[in-house]
């Protein structure tokens, strides 16, 4: 029950952040093949996805120093921050990141 609350807690956290402003998304890459998202901030978590450098990366916003919030082929997870590569400050990452 806990997992399902924070599961929707985090979609709905996503929805109203892609809601908010589509135009300033900060597009970003891993810096390797196979880079693991995580269901949650932590790396004995379930993975989500397996991210390859060809797959497009969209920074949802930085969760705290060593993790970030990102969507992938329409699935939302974590990975760490020192994975991904390009992030370009938007204004809208750049407030997303002080709440």
């Amino acid at each position: 029950m806990k997992k399902l609350l924070l599961s929707l807690a985090l979609m709905a956290q996503v929805g109203l952040t892609m809601a908010h402003d589509k135009a300033n998304t900060t597009m970003v890459q891993v810096r390797n093949d196979n880079v693991k998202m995580f269901k949650q901030a932590g790396t004995s978590t379930p993975i989500v996805e397996t991210i390859a450098t060809t797959d497009r990366v969209e920074l949802v916003r930085k969760f705290n120093k060593n993790w970030a919030i990102v969507l992938v082929n329409n699935k939302v997870g974590y990975v760490l921050l020192s994975e991904l590569t390009n992030l370009k400050a938007t204004p809208a990452s750049r407030t997303l990141a002080k709440q």
